[in-house]
């Protein structure tokens, strides 16, 4: 029998064991084929790419890409080598050579890259068909989606090219294996390990420790300018709580974890039972011989969650701080009276009587206080931190509106929440609108500001502060709710006064037709801002980098998922003779099936939990210390987050499952 006839027999009798490592590296194709397509696809990325940087991105998420694949590969391939060496073994004592039996493994790996190959590009064709249609449909691009063809035979190549470097590289390993391990090695390699590592008290429980003080160096950035993060600095506080992390991770499950299911033994009464006096010891056992597996699933399960919880998170939360960066669907700065009427007039050409479009025009008097302690509202430097009127510095005050404007305007708004929470003004109270949300040193509520109106002082006591601002950050800050006699006190004086319009109504929603129009007759005035158009712009601005990372985040989930079902799926095969000894022993199917739930969930959770509590803290660190702080820490922001977790949690439960029934037909056959 030749070798070519011996690896197809061999595919085919094992073809359930390699169905999920065909599916996975198919997967793997299928994105890496998908990617390739969209960076090669000059049309799109014309469109979507007017400065480089996406060509950028995708240039190094490729060369990523490619490294991640090759590992993945190489991983998984050593599972299966691991699994067959007493086969090879048994080959070589039959007199073949080991450059045949490499032979044999090649032919193996070309059948099977090549029908992932084939898979791949049919999924990745339709995958990339979908993301093209769908940014078209979200960025509303003048693109005919169906002139882009299905397969790009640039692509084609490139992944053709590569998954033959791949099968090289696979080679060129399994070759070196076969040469490094001797006859009676390869007949006995299923029963060896990884060397094993010695557990002791004092490492066992410093990586306890040196997880938990990483966590408090994370939590300490909840004390703001007081943190380490703010007064070390943020560079080397990050690398240092990394660090210590990572050290922990590695002390904690190579001392830790054994050194406490060791301590559980000696309770005789919760040990001796008929699922933990076998499941206790396999723990250890497998602890100790994979433990550099596991620590590199751990840390690949936090670097996949927090990547995943860091893009829902930028992704969301820019679009959230919309309502206050740009409340308005549309509103700008009256500098010129008869403004007014030709974006009336504009507006009409676009809607009807039944749009029920509002205009408020607002009359905002600078107010200046004597006061010795001043909300950093009253003196911040300029309108917007991202505008590009950010270079026009704004002059010190209050900016004061009257409370039935204010009342209206958040009406025209949409925003009822808003409206339930105010409550009726004394003459001598006002409202502050907070440019960030108030920190335990800055709360200014009950705090007395006297107001300089013409030759007289006003004194207004901050009755409450809030968050609901109804005009545009580029159009006031410090903004000041006041009283309606208090505001024509102020409105009688001889104040500077800065009037804004604003517009709301459903017609003019997306409208970005009407907005360009807009800004053209305003002649691209920086004070124009549109609810609608800042959603749309950040889209635009967004979607290939999160489509990008995307790629990433997919790719991790599919290698730790499938290493977790490698990984567990060997073991149980290589202890298929103990359970057949369990069998005999008198064990049913039913508790046999409890025993590799337990032995495959300790594998499945260990990674998954440490991962989990390392995304938390480091999703933590970067929501307060790189994002800013526009919408408080109300529970809705993180949202986002909350589902990309529980998206995470159905794919492990997925891989689990998946993993439990395999392991169950290997070893029960049913």
């Amino acid at each position: 029998m030749n070798t070519s006839r011996i690896a197809f027999n061999n595919l085919k009798k094992n073809f359930s064991f390699y169905t999920l490592y065909l599916c996975s590296v198919s997967f793997v194709i299928t994105i890496f084929f998908t990617f390739t397509s969209f960076s090669m696809n000059e049309i799109i990325l014309q469109k979507i790419s007017t400065d480089g940087r996406v060509e950028l991105m995708c240039h190094s998420i490729s060369i990523f890409l490619m490294v991640f694949v090759i590992f993945y590969m190489f991983y998984s391939n050593r599972f299966f080598l691991r699994r067959r060496t007493k086969e090879l073994g048994i080959y070589t004592l039959l007199g073949y050579r080991k450059f045949t039996v490499l032979f044999l493994l090649t032919i193996e790996n070309i059948i099977i890259c090549g029908g992932a190959f084939v898979i791949g590009l049919i999924f990745g064709a339709v995958l990339h068909k979908g993301i093209i249609y769908g940014i078209i449909d979200l960025l509303k691009l003048s693109i005919d989606g169906s002139s882009i063809p299905l397969f790009n035979v640039n692509a084609i190549t490139k992944t053709a090219v590569f998954i033959l470097f791949v099968v090289l590289v696979l080679t060129i390993s399994n070759g070196k294996f076969l040469i490094q391990t001797s006859l009676m090695d390869m007949v006995r390699f299923d029963k060896s390990a990884e060397k094993k590592m010695n557990f002791r008290k004092f490492p066992a429980f410093m990586g306890l420790f040196m997880i938990a003080l990483g966590y408090v160096i994370a939590i300490d950035i909840l004390r703001g300018p007081k943190s380490l993060w703010i007064k070390v600095g943020f560079s080397p506080i990050g690398m240092l709580t990394m660090i210590l992390v990572v050290l922990g991770t590695f002390l904690f499950i190579t001392s830790f974890l054994p050194y406490v299911m060791q301590i559980s033994k000696k309770n005789k009464k919760a040990f001796y039972t008929e699922d933990k006096i076998i499941t206790t010891p396999n723990f250890i056992y497998r602890i100790r011989s994979n433990s550099r597996t596991l620590i590199m699933l751990t840390l690949l399960s936090a670097a996949t969650l927090t990547i995943s919880n860091v893009m829902s998170l930028t992704l969301y939360y820019p679009i959230a701080a919309v309502s206050r960066i740009a409340p308005s669907e549309l509103e700008f700065r009256i500098e010129d009276a008869s403004q007014v009427d030709k974006v009336k007039k504009l507006i009409q050409q676009y809607t009807s009587k039944e749009d029920n479009v509002s205009y408020i025009q607002t009359d905002l008097y600078k107010v200046t206080s004597k006061g010795k302690q001043l909300p950093i509202e009253y003196g911040i430097g300029t309108a917007k931190g991202d505008a590009d009127n950010e270079k026009l510095l704004r002059k010190k005050g209050f900016e004061c509106m009257s409370f039935n404007n204010y009342k209206a305007l958040l009406q025209a708004q949409g925003r009822e929440g808003a409206i339930k929470q105010l409550s009726r003004l004394r003459d001598n109270e006002a409202i502050l609108v907070k440019y960030q949300p108030n920190s335990d040193a800055t709360n200014e509520v009950g705090k007395v500001y006297p107001l300089i109106v013409h030759n007289n002082t006003i004194s207004l006591t901050v009755k409450n502060t809030t968050l609901n601002n109804p005009i545009s950050f580029a159009n006031s800050v410090g903004t000041l709710i006041v009283k309606d006699d208090v505001y024509d006190v102020i409105k009688s004086s001889n104040l500077p006064k800065t009037s804004i319009l604003s517009i709301n109504g459903t017609g003019i929603k997306n409208n970005e037709d009407l907005y360009h129009k807009i800004d053209k007759l305003l002649k691209g005035s920086p004070y124009l801002q549109g609810h609608s158009h800042r959603i749309n712009d950040l889209f635009w601005t967004n979607s290939s980098t999160f489509l990008l990372i995307g790629f990433l985040v997919v790719l991790f989930f599919i290698a730790t998922g499938s290493i977790l079902y490698f990984n567990n799926v060997s073991a149980i095969s290589d202890s298929k003779e103990d359970y057949e000894i369990l069998r005999k022993m008198g064990y049913t199917d039913n508790i046999i099936r409890k025993i590799i739930r337990k032995q495959v969930a300790t594998f499945f959770c260990v990674p998954f939990l440490l991962g989990l509590l390392d995304s938390l803290f480091a999703t933590l660190v970067y929501k307060v210390g790189l994002m800013q702080n526009l919408l408080g820490n109300s529970f809705a922001q993180y949202v986002p987050v909350v589902i990309s977790l529980s998206i995470t949690a159905g794919i492990y439960l997925l891989y689990y499952f998946l993993t439990i029934h395999t392991c169950s037909k290997n070893v029960l056959g049913k």
